[in-house]
């Protein structure tokens, strides 16, 4: 095992963990949505519904890298990684 290879699994591992964080704020936004269409002449990229969708996607999707990362942790722990 590189140090500098296990120095870039850990800092990889932490930015996962970033990211899990801040969907948790995310969550609480979405909630706090109205329903309720927006003034004339307003405008909303997608509903709360929507965006509920988009998070669970993105939940599932940073499950499934964190996954591959662990069942990858040997290799990427042992050799350097591309710049």
């Amino acid at each position: 095992m590189t140090e500098r290879a296990q120095d870039r699994y850990g800092t990889f591992v932490g930015a996962m963990d970033f990211v899990e964080e801040l969907l948790v704020p995310l969550e609480k936004l979405i909630n706090k949505m109205s329903e309720k269409p927006g003034k004339p002449g307003g405008w909303r990229v997608a509903t709360p519904d929507e965006l509920k969708g988009m998070l669970s996607t993105a939940r599932n999707d940073l499950s499934a890298l964190r996954d591959k990362a662990k069942e990858y942790e040997a290799e990427l722990k042992a050799k350097e990684w591309g710049a």
